[in-house]
């Protein structure tokens, strides 16, 4: 019995001192969802806004008009965009009063049976301020032009990614970000078919 006593002392001191190893490592560690291992963290409200050019429009007929409808290849491209939105939860679409902008989200629009909401192409200012304001926290997509999508980058507190989209380019995806209290974020996303360089 004597023999035993050591042995059993050292079994308590060594349980104790494993308890309190287990104890730091959770506390360091944080609580961690047990599926993945990853911390919990509380996810931040974000407002999230994607951003495209209206998709390729049609060749002009001869008769002078500023609102063509899309080409063949814009109708493509705008059946793209329905399909990577479908299931995403979009809250308002945007478009200016142009056809080409309006055929871009109209798929989207009827997929999701949403009413397609009308901007003034140059007034970013306004359009930023409807969407922090009404669809805080939520998620919207906006169609405009090659020379008003960079502004509304701005307008909305990004930075342009780069200095102009050039008129061929119609694949850009802008993904802005706002979070309270931090810088917003703006990444570029290409979506569909890849636009040419037309060639010379």
């Amino acid at each position: 019995m004597k023999r035993m006593k050591p042995f059993f002392l050292l079994g308590i001191c060594f349980l104790a001192v494993f308890s309190l190893f287990d104890l730091s490592a959770q506390k360091a560690a944080g609580k961690r969802n047990p599926a993945t291992g990853a911390s919990k963290k509380t996810s931040e409200p974000q407002t999230v806004v994607y951003l495209v050019r209206h998709a390729e429009k049609a060749a002009s007929n001869g008769n002078m008009t500023d609102d063509p409808d899309l080409s063949e290849a814009g109708q493509k491209r705008a059946e793209v965009l329905k399909t990577k939105f479908a299931s995403a939860p979009v809250a308002a679409l945007f478009a200016t009063k142009y056809k080409r902008t309006q055929q871009t989200l109209q798929p989207l629009a009827t997929t999701l049976q949403q009413t397609i909401q009308v901007y003034d192409a140059r007034d970013f200012a306004g359009l930023a301020q409807k969407i922090k304001q009404e669809y805080a926290g939520k998620t919207v997509v906006v169609a405009g032009h090659s020379n008003t999508v960079l502004s509304l980058v701005e307008a909305l507190g990004g930075k342009k990614p780069f200095a102009e989209i050039a008129d061929h380019q119609y694949d850009y995806l802008f993904k802005v970000t706002l979070r309270e209290g931090k810088e917003p974020q703006v990444d570029v996303q290409q979506y569909g078919e890849a636009s040419a360089v037309p060639a010379n």
